[in-house]
């Protein structure tokens, strides 16, 4: 661990950084008065570099956070910091007055982050952590074929058409599909069985079919992300590459690409933060990503979170997304019951 000395010299320089830009030297972080010389604070400078927690990108400049730095700061450094009331109250208000819909709620919860941190903000819909079976219908299209329809918990509505094992009229698949809701309606796809002692084969090959519609929804960690904000990118001399900001809004723009990559990020519980090189995809070492889930733990979630250059305002970031991912698990939590 890092001697007091050092510890203020590396918080110094994260936020000089942060509101600059521009390498911090010696002499800035002496002016900010640790009662010690500029030499000796060079001193500290060269040993937190030569311990990894600052870089030089220039001979002759002064030092900037590396990713190892951010991750003290965020850590230990930084401290517990809580959004101001105020700002608690300005959010509150802003969601009473839109409608009482997800959906409201996911664009009006980005377009906060968006407007307050000036980054690319990533909300995505709650979704149950299981399928739940609510309806099921059978249509017979020809004598081997049938059309499927399956209602899911969120009245997601899913249809498959299924080529039958043997004949059967509309009259015997609506029988089994009444037979199968009185069986299975309400279950998740963990409670319902491998194989049912009286269920017909035609009833068995249908209960297979439903199985692996719930299990593909369940493979759906999330649904599509709303992304907004991607202009700011931009605004920031960190991506003017021309090159690098392709690449990223690439990234951030295939949507499909985020569904899979968020189930990654939020392992566990509450909120992450990953830094510059913890991204595992190789244009996203740049950036930094503060993002978490909210909703009902272990009933439904959703993620919520910004995405910026690693010098992100971190003391703002982490209170805005938390206090948001607080407000909209409420939200889901009165909306689920």
């Amino acid at each position: 661990m890092l001697n007091r000395r050092r510890q203020d010299i590396l918080k110094i320089i994260v936020r000089e950084y942060v509101l600059t830009g521009l390498p911090v030297s010696s002499d800035a972080v002496s002016r900010k008065g640790l009662g010690v010389s500029a030499a000796t604070i060079r001193n500290e400078m060269l040993e937190l570099e030569d311990e990894g927690y600052l870089t030089q990108p220039h001979t002759s400049a002064g030092r900037i956070p590396s990713d190892r730095g951010y991750r003290l700061y965020i850590e230990s450094l930084m401290g517990d910091v809580e959004l101001p009331p105020s700002e608690q109250r300005l959010i509150r208000h802003q969601f009473y007055q839109v409608e009482n819909e997800v959906e409201e709620w996911t664009r009006l919860a980005a377009a906060i982050l968006c407007r307050m941190l000036r980054s690319v903000a990533i909300v995505t819909l709650p979704k149950p952590y299981e399928s739940r079976l609510k309806h099921l219908e059978l249509v017979s299209l020809q004598e081997f074929l049938a059309l499927l329809l399956v209602v899911l918990r969120e009245a997601k509505i899913r249809q498959q058409v299924i080529a039958l094992r043997e004949p059967a009229s509309q009259e015997t698949l609506s029988a089994s599909a009444r037979k199968l809701r009185a069986l299975y309606a309400g279950r998740t796809l963990g409670q319902i069985p491998v194989k049912e002692t009286e269920t017909t084969e035609l009833e068995q090959q249908i209960v297979n079919v439903v199985k692996h519609i719930m299990l593909t929804d369940e493979a759906e960690a999330y649904g599509e992300p709303y992304v907004d904000g991607l202009r700011h990118i931009l605004e920031h001399p960190e991506f003017s590459s021309t090159r690098k900001v392709a690449a990223i809004f690439e990234l951030l723009e295939q949507r499909s690409m985020l569904k899979t990559l968020l189930p990654q990020v939020l392992t566990g519980e509450g909120l992450r933060v990953l830094v510059g090189s913890e991204n595992k995809q190789d244009v996203m070492h740049d950036c930094s990503m503060v993002i978490s889930r909210y909703g009902i733990p272990g009933e439904v979630c959703g993620a919520i979170g910004v995405v910026g250059p690693t010098r992100m305002e971190y003391d703002r970031a982490i209170p805005i997304v938390r206090y948001l991912s607080s407000v909209m698990s409420e939200l889901v939590g009165e909306l689920y019951g």
